[in-house]
């Protein structure tokens, strides 16, 4: 414990941040961002730019305190030539460099502890390849500029993340006068912009990060990052957003699993907000909630042959149906109602105290049935079934 102590405390120390501005830079524009997802801060960012030169350090909380360090070199038109990050060693994780050189492709350095290893990486066709890093705004506010610069309302940007196999290729579309969209793996991110086109503040209400971010005057990213360190090691880390998790079941001899993501409240409205009504949910987080058994099962007059599925979920304010799709091995927003096998009533199971967590549970019942349930926040359904 004491170690990890020491080893946070270094990290948060060792960092190179921005109290005072690199030397030899001049027209300095400074810029703060804070990330929460509901009531929880997620990441906390601060950097420093110049016609030549954006510098900034990363504070991220999940799933253990980091702090990344980058140095990105701008041309003349306000593009990325090159991009440096790096993190310093701790108790969880070797010392870590990324060095990306921008031309005709994507050039990457990426150096882990004692191993190093070079890749290379084409950039889409009427792209302009830009560096990012996960919940680095900053970045976004570099994007936003550099898509400015560019003639029409649309644009595409290829977002190289380090160690990444491919660019990530994203829209960037004008709204308004101060209003831009960023797609965001299928949906938008909405962002609002200032004249220059740098970015004021940003809402994922409409992506599955469903973050919302706030640019500030400044942020006290070193004092934080000791002591989100310290709760580290209290063994209070944040830990994954939405962690995995396994249900193992053995109803009247049927072997039963179901793997599926537990997103927190975090203070927010669940049913109606972040899981909208009439609309698909991927029951859970992240990759598609998976049900496999080793015998039929029957809900209700649906039989779910023995097999692997996904399990979605129709939420509607008056009640709920459970969909079994054949479709399995995706992301929770690929979901092809085309591959749906059945959809069934789920009837209505009011926990005894509000969930924090999503959860699932499965239970044995008399004779040959059982039951599976599932409860969040206020509300909770489930649905008998028997093995055959």
């Amino acid at each position: 414990m004491a170690r990890l102590v020491r080893s946070a405390a270094a990290l948060a120390a060792g960092a190179l941040l921005l109290a005072a501005a690199p030397a030899g830079l001049a027209a300095q524009e400074r810029s703060a961002f804070v990330v929460r997802l509901g009531s929880d801060t997620t990441a906390v960012e601060r950097a420093v730019r110049t016609a030549q030169r954006l510098e900034g350090d990363l504070l991220v909380r999940t799933p253990r305190t980091q702090v990344i360090h980058y140095v990105a070199t701008l041309d003349g038109q306000g593009r990325v030539t090159r991009f440096e990050a790096s993190s310093p060693a701790t108790a969880a994780a070797p010392a870590q460099r990324s060095v990306l050189t921008f031309g005709d492709s994507v050039r990457m350095e990426l150096v882990r502890g004692d191993s190093t290893r070079r890749v290379a990486l084409a950039v889409p066709a009427g792209a302009v390849a830009t560096p990012m890093l996960p919940t680095s705004f900053a970045l976004y506010d570099q994007l936003l500029r550099v898509a400015r610069r560019l003639p029409g309302d649309s644009a595409r940007v290829a977002l190289v993340f380090p160690g990444a196999r491919e660019p990530s290729v994203a829209a960037v579309v004008r709204r308004g006068r101060d209003s831009v969209t960023v797609d965001f793996f299928g949906s938008p991110f909405l962002a609002s912009v200032g004249s220059a086109g740098e970015l004021r503040g940003l809402s994922g209400r409409e992506t599955t990060l469903k973050v919302e971010v706030a640019r500030v005057d400044d942020a006290p990213v070193e004092r934080l990052a000791q002591e989100f360190a310290a709760r580290d090691a209290a063994g209070q880390s944040m830990g994954q957003l939405s962690p995995r998790d396994t249900v193992r079941a053995t109803v009247a001899g049927a072997e039963l699993l179901v793997d599926y993501g537990r997103p927190a409240k975090r203070g927010r409205q669940i049913w109606g907000g972040i899981v909208p009504w009439g609309e698909v949910w991927r029951t859970g987080a992240n990759a598609a909630t998976q049900l496999r058994t080793s015998r039929d099962l029957v809900f209700g007059d649906v039989t779910v042959p023995a097999g692997t599925y996904t399990l979605w979920t129709l939420p509607t304010a008056g009640g709920a149906q459970l969909i079994v799709n054949r479709q399995t091995g995706q992301w929770g927003t690929a979901y092809d109602a085309s591959q749906d096998l059945a959809r069934v009533p789920l009837r209505p199971a009011t926990p005894a105290a509000p969930a924090e967590r999503f959860t699932i549970s499965v239970e044995p019942g008399q004779g040959r049935g059982g039951v599976l349930r599932m409860v969040w926040d206020d509300r909770g359904w489930e649905i008998p079934f028997t093995v055959r």
